[in-house]
This record gives C-alpha cells, structure tokens and sequence, in this order.
C-alpha cells in the first residue's frame, strides 16, 4: 500500500515535469527538483539571509487593501511587468479572459516568509513540543532547577530531532521548513495553493492562451517562471549578465549598483556569522518563558515513619521550591565572554547533528578543542567560520564541473579539483581504477 503510494506521487511529479513545454532561450525554475534554496545559499554554499530588511526591500503592488514587500529591485521590475502586461491587455494582444491577469498584482511575497518571524514561530513550536512532550515524561521538568539544567534538557531533546526539525537558524534557513520567500526575490500572481492535489491547476496554467506570452515577457524584465507553480514569478539574479547593451534582470540591478557577481554579498548576509549570538539569545528566551510557565519544581523525598505513623519505615513527601530567575543580558549574566568557549560548543554539537555530521564522542571532543583553539588564537568569527567549513552540508562530493545541479564548494576546494584533475589526465598511474577492457573476458 505504502509502495503504491510514493510511485503514485513520484509519476506524478515526473508527469508534471515531462509535461511543461521547454521553450528554447526561456530558463525555467524548479523549486522542487533544482533550484530549492536559491537565494538562501550563496556561491560558497554558505546559508545566507536578507540583510537589513528595512533598507533592502520596497513595497510591491497587492492592490489596495494589502501591503506586500519583495526586494527593491524586484519590486521595480515586477512594477515594469505589470505595466507591459496592462497595456497588451489593452491593446487586445492577448487575451483579457485569462488566468493570467492583464491587471497585475502580487498576491504573496516577502512577508510570506519573513524570516525573524517564522524563524520565531517555528522555534516557538519546537519549544511547546519540548514542554508538553518531552518534559512530561519520567519528571524531567522537576529536574530543571535553573538555567544549565534547561539548557541541558533542551540540548538532549533538540539532538534527537535536529536532521529533521533543526534548532539554529542556519539550519532553519536551509530546511524545508523555511520559506523560498524568505530570499525576497518570489512574487505569485494568483491565490492558489500548492501540492501534488492541485497539479490539474498548475496544467490549466501551462494550457492557458496568454502562458507563452507571459513567460516570454516576464523574461524581458529579468523574471523566470516555476513550472511547479506556473503563477510564481522568480527574479532571475542571472538574467542579462555579460550581454551588452544590458538587458532583462540587470538593467534592475545596475540601478542598484550591483551585479549578478556581487548581488548576494551586497544584499544578503552569511547567517553563520550571527549564529553564536542567535543561539545564546534563543536559549535564554526560551528559559524566561520557561520561567514565567514554571517558576516552581517539585522535590521528593522519603523520611522514616515512627510506630504510631505507620506500619511502614519510610513515607515519601513533596516540597515545591523555587527555580533560579532567569539571567540578564549582561556581561555578568548570559552573555559573559567567559562562557564564548561553552557556547561555541553548544553551537558545533547542534550543526553537527542537523547535517548529520558523521561523528562519536572521541571525534566531537578533537573538532571541539579545535574550534576552542582556534577562537583563542584568532577571535570568535574565525572559529565560527569554522564550524560552519565543517557543517555546511553542501560541499559536492565528487563533481569537479559546475553544472545545472552544482550547489558550490569552496573555490580553494574547486581550484583543487580542477588541478587533481588534470594531474589524473597527465599520468594515468594516479587514477583508482584500471583502464584495461574486460567487457570480452571469459
């Protein structure tokens, strides 16, 4: 029954794919199958996030009753698209019946996926999951006394769930749980849902009169299509790179001073450079709400009955005392530099057991002291960046060309490829398999 039912969704999904039309010159998104963390990764495979929301993101039109964002430069060719589309319609070039609407606006985008909100919300889950679930059992809430007992007690639950369900946000970012349009750069025209139930609408979409018009225009103004949802336009960061006189994506982007090269590091910022912070923050949130629920444990204990007490020796009481307050933010309190150390090992621990990092005891300890050493010979960021070299989960294995499917390692790791192989090419003695024929071996 199980097996019929993932080759029913795996047929579907290859239907779906088989079925969009491929049109020359016109790159299509695959949300699904290729493209799942664009604008959440950048070329060195690092997590990244929106930086400053405040300064990088302009309202888009969503009518006039709502308020949506998308990043500046999205916003002005989504403004740009909207218009050519209008005056098509206008003119009667294409058809104003159609479910692409001649009268455009955004119906999802940015706020869809804000990421210090749902980063929030999603921890705010786990957090009740942890008190409801996890410490009901065997009276592991009564063994919380102050702020190490819950860190402890939130590490021992959150390391059992971290592959599927990850606590840090570089984790969060880089999880299904995580928003595509947390990156800014999707916008979706129609008010439609997603999944596998709803492909007969993503068909009537592809069959609509106005769909090569539209995927060819919106390419005008830098945008791509994603065939698992043909109403959801994609700001290709790609798009007009290298061509003279510019065009598509980067006659946007030039207005902003960047380019496809520099895009990424300009708008949007490594999320493991903050992860330290965030996670020390994160645990003591969730201890102070904590607190506020359960400002009191219980203990027992068992004292000896006398004669006329009982018929038996002991008797079992309960107190209920106080739990320690939750720390301040201060240097004395949760973020004295004398516990960086600690911390730093919290962190490695947890991305360690998000990416499934291949790892016992005595392998953790060495990565550990390592980091440590390396923090006390050159600063706090050089050890984060460490841990993140270790953890990031996306490094190729063993593709030396970038391809369609190429998520990226470090260029000193792609450089080093690149010089192996050519080296393998040079003297064939180097290579790991035999080059004699055996096919007509008896």
């Amino acid at each position: 029954m199980a097996s019929n039912v993932v080759e029913s969704i795996f047929n579907s999904k290859n239907n779906l794919n088989d079925f969009y039309p491929v049109m020359p010159g016109v790159k299509d998104f695959d949300l699904h199958r290729k493209h799942m963390f664009y604008g959440r990764i950048d070329k060195d495979s690092d997590a990244v996030y929106l930086d400053t929301p405040g300064n990088n993101l302009k309202q888009i039109y969503a009518g006039r009753t709502d308020t949506l964002y998308a990043v500046d430069f999205v916003s002005e060719a989504f403004a740009d698209l909207r218009l050519a589309v209008n005056r098509a319609g206008n003119a009667q070039f294409i058809d104003i019946n159609s479910l692409y609407k001649t009268k455009m606006k955004a119906y999802k985008a940015w706020d869809n996926g804000d990421l210090n909100t749902s980063y929030t919300v999603y921890i705010d889950r786990m957090y009740t999951n942890f008190v409801n679930s996890y410490l009901g059992v065997d009276r592991r809430r009564e063994q919380i006394k102050n702020y190490g007992d819950f860190v402890r007690e939130f590490l021992r639950y959150s390391l059992r769930i971290a592959p599927d369900f990850p606590v840090t946000r570089t984790g969060f970012i880089t999880s299904i749980h995580c928003s595509p349009f947390a990156s800014g750069l999707m916008v979706e025209i129609a008010n439609e849902n997603h999944g596998l139930q709803f492909n007969a609408k993503v068909i009537k979409y592809v069959n609509d009169p106005n769909f090569f018009f539209f995927v060819n225009e919106s390419k005008k103004f830098g945008f791509m299509i994603d065939k698992n949802a043909p109403w959801r336009l994609v700001f290709n960061l790609a798009s007009g790179a290298g061509i003279e006189p510019v065009a598509g994506g980067q006659i946007y982007l030039n207005r902003k001073g960047v380019s496809f090269d520099n895009v990424l590091e300009t708008y949007y910022r490594k999320a493991y450079l903050d992860e330290f912070a965030n996670i020390r923050s994160k645990f003591a949130e969730l201890y102070s709400a904590f607190y506020a629920q359960y400002s009191t444990y219980e203990t027992q204990s068992y004292i000896k009955c006398t004669a006329e007490q009982d018929t038996y020796n002991l008797r079992l009481i309960s107190d209920r005392k106080e739990r320690e307050l939750p720390l301040a933010p201060t240097i004395s309190g949760i973020f004295n530099p004398d516990m960086d150390e600690y911390w730093l090992k919290i962190l490695l621990k947890l991305r360690f057991a998000e990416t499934k990092f291949p790892h016992d005891a005595q392998n953790y300890n060495f990565y550990a002291d390592k980091v440590v050493d390396t923090k006390r010979i050159f600063g706090l960021e050089a050890a984060l960046f460490e841990i993140n070299e270790l953890t990031k989960g996306f490094n190729v294995t063993t593709f030396n060309t970038k391809g369609a499917y190429w998520h990226g390692v470090s260029q000193a790791e792609y450089e080093k490829r690149q010089r192996e192989a050519r080296q393998y090419a040079d003297d064939p003695s180097l290579v790991d398999y035999s080059i004699t024929g055996t096919k007509n071996t008896q």
